[in-house]
């Protein structure tokens, strides 16, 4: 059920992508600051979502690898063995 309506949302998202195209064709001019160039509106559009997305993809993978390495880090075992009166305290602290 989940992959149908991700096909819906996917074809939500595909005709609301028509629409905006068919809407904005005018050239509208886009100042680099050292040239100006002339796109249509929707090329300016899909290349600002496209790096919006690059972005937050990058910027949430990054976080995801910090969080793995600081879990693998803090799951890794202490360096001496804990010896028997060590398991009895450490139970009774719980």
């Amino acid at each position: 059920m989940k992959r149908q309506w991700s096909m819906i949302g996917a074809i939500i998202l595909l005709l609301l992508v028509a629409i905006l195209s068919v809407l904005n064709v005018d050239s509208v001019p886009l100042n680099f600051g050292f040239a100006v160039v002339e796109w249509p509106l929707i090329i300016i559009i899909f290349v600002s979502i496209l790096l919006g997305a690059v972005i937050a993809t990058l910027l949430s993978t990054f976080k995801s690898y910090k969080d793995k390495k600081e879990h693998t880090k803090d799951s890794q075992p202490d360096s001496k063995p804990l010896t028997r009166t060590d398991k009895n305290s450490k139970n009774l602290d719980k």
